[in-house]
């Protein structure tokens, strides 16, 4: 039986109050405005696996954590910074670039956020995904997503696709995209810092298919 999840956007909450409050006092209105939702709660967040609620850790709420190719992702990053008046980012790509090599973006150390909660992929509460496999499947679907819950639920060993669906998910950004922007010393600068910042991780990526 399908059921309707109370979703709330954690970051879009601080924006709401953005300006207006201390920063403490934005995420204090947002702990109450999150504690109000009914449960089951559906929350995106943006925040590192040690800042997320202690319960969480001890398993009471269920993670789906999605990661994308870093060069992609900081490529995406930049055109979402830029299209937001509250970022008014106006600086170059090649800036922007050095920005996430040397963690001075908002939210902190990509490598280290994505590090945390791959060490944690095998908690029966964590679910890590990477956008490149999803995008391998071709689409995205409201049943595609009751199957993840499904599956998240940890109490069906084979879950099936119910049929191929509606929505491409080329749509939200193609893999590769990085060759179309990164220069050729670009590209030697960020697999450097990329080897030297995971190289006591086991987690790979796609780049390109």
């Amino acid at each position: 039986k399908r059921r309707n999840f109370p979703f709330q956007p954690y970051d879009d909450l601080i924006i709401i109050f953005f300006g207006e409050q201390s920063l403490k006092d934005q995420l204090l209105v947002c702990f109450v405005l999150l504690q109000e939702l009914t449960s089951p709660r559906l929350i995106k967040s943006h925040l590192p696996y040690r800042f997320l609620p202690k319960a969480m850790h001890h398993g009471e709420a269920k993670v789906i954590y999605m990661a994308r190719n870093p060069k992609d992702l900081v490529v995406s990053y930049y055109q979402f910074h830029r299209s937001l008046r509250t970022m008014s980012y106006r600086g170059t790509f090649q800036e922007f670039c050095r920005r996430f090599m040397n963690d001075k973006l908002a939210y902190g150390s990509w490598f280290e956020h994505v590090q945390e909660f791959w060490e944690h992929r095998d908690d029966l509460n964590v679910l890590f995904l990477k956008y490149e496999d999803m995008y391998k499947v071709k689409w995205l679907s409201f049943d595609f997503f009751c199957w993840m819950f499904q599956l998240f639920q940890f109490h069906c060993p084979t879950p099936v696709f119910c049929k191929p669906l509606t929505v491409p998910l080329s749509l939200a950004g193609r893999v590769g995209l990085w060759k179309d922007v990164f220069t050729v010393s670009m590209n030697e600068k960020f697999d450097a810092v990329y080897r030297q910042k995971m190289t006591k991780s086991d987690l790979t990526f796609d780049f390109c298919l």
